[in-house]
């Protein structure tokens, strides 16, 4: 197949470049270049920005694409142009969005027709993907725009660019205590980056899915403090939690912590049922794949302990 993607530079759309070439796809990779990458032989990459209409149109050019993979949509002027430059250039769109789009629940899991808003804890992230998805599926409907909707919850794994499983890593390696927001009991659900692009890869060779959203992720459910053992397990050590109120010292979770103490838990099933896919990667097992990597890697995210310090320098 000849398959484009929009952005894969960075942590997901980087694996997915990778899954696709080691398929066999011709994969064309668009982006502005600001990650240097080695790329495979059937892999070609072009620079530019996608806000760049003359530039991209200028790419693209008497090209079509079996599909189209977006990974890094993020607002309402990133749709600007799409619909009209790939209208007639791909056989399908797949737009990587986000559970983050939903209201908060009452019940758990959260499917895909649950109503979607401005969340109080993710904010413009979610409201900048759903102005996405509305632009892509209003195509879809008026035209056939041949639009797919994937919306992740929190993914992991070898190559993170965000501070999560590392953040813990970190912290239990070098025996600091780990402030852990509220009780620390909210059941959260997280993604293994692989298990995401082999979702990705099923959707790109099996024509159906248009005009719907899909939620993907681990179909493991773990409590942050859950969470924080099996990481200690993994990496061999003890460790001291601390239960703090991050609001007390001004600050919001994820100042101490890379989960918010907000339960979100989606519903695969509809993608499960349609496609027939399931998660391979067990949390377990994707941590410690993701742990070896990082004991082993000499580039680290950068990381701070001033806003944890200044807390426990206040309990």
């Amino acid at each position: 197949m000849n398959i484009l993607v929009i952005g894969g530079s960075n942590f997901i759309g980087w694996r997915l470049v990778e899954i696709l070439s080691e398929s066999g796809h011709n994969v064309t990779v668009i982006n502005r270049g600001n990650h240097p990458r080695t790329y495979s032989q059937n892999v070609v990459h072009r620079v530019a920005d996608r806000n760049d209409y003359a530039k991209m149109t200028e790419i693209v050019e008497g090209k079509s694409f079996d599909v189209v993979f977006d990974m890094c949509g993020f607002a309402k002027d990133d749709m600007k142009h799409t619909v009209d430059l790939f209208g007639n250039r791909t056989g399908k769109y797949v737009f990587m969005s986000t559970a983050a789009t939903y209201l908060e629940p009452l019940a758990m899991p959260i499917p895909e027709d649950f109503p979607q808003g401005s969340h109080g804890v993710w904010g413009k992230y979610g409201s900048g993907k759903l102005d996405c998805e509305q632009v892509l599926l209003s195509a879809y409907k008026e035209s056939g725009f041949p639009a797919v909707i994937v919306r992740p919850s929190y993914v992991y794994g070898v190559g993170n660019s965000i501070d999560r499983e590392t953040f813990l890593f970190d912290r239990i390696t070098k025996n600091r205590k780990v402030l852990i927001p509220g009780d620390g009991e909210a059941v959260i659900q997280l993604g293994e980056v692989s298990d995401l692009c082999a979702a990705l890869l099923t959707i790109a060779e099996t024509p159906k899915g248009y005009g719907e959203s899909y939620n993907i992720s681990g179909n493991e459910f773990i409590t942050l403090n859950s969470l924080v053992r099996i990481v200690a397990k993994i990496v061999g050590k003890d460790y001291e939690a601390v239960h703090v109120n991050p609001a007390d010292y001004g600050f919001v979770d994820r100042d101490v912590f890379p989960f918010d103490n907000v339960s979100y838990v989606t519903s695969c099933k509809k993608f499960s049922d349609e496609f027939g896919w399931t998660p391979q990667v067990s949390l377990s097992a994707g941590l410690s794949a993701a742990y070896e990597a990082w004991s082993n890697s000499e580039q680290r995210l950068s990381t701070s302990y001033e806003k944890e310090d200044s807390v426990l320098a206040k309990i």
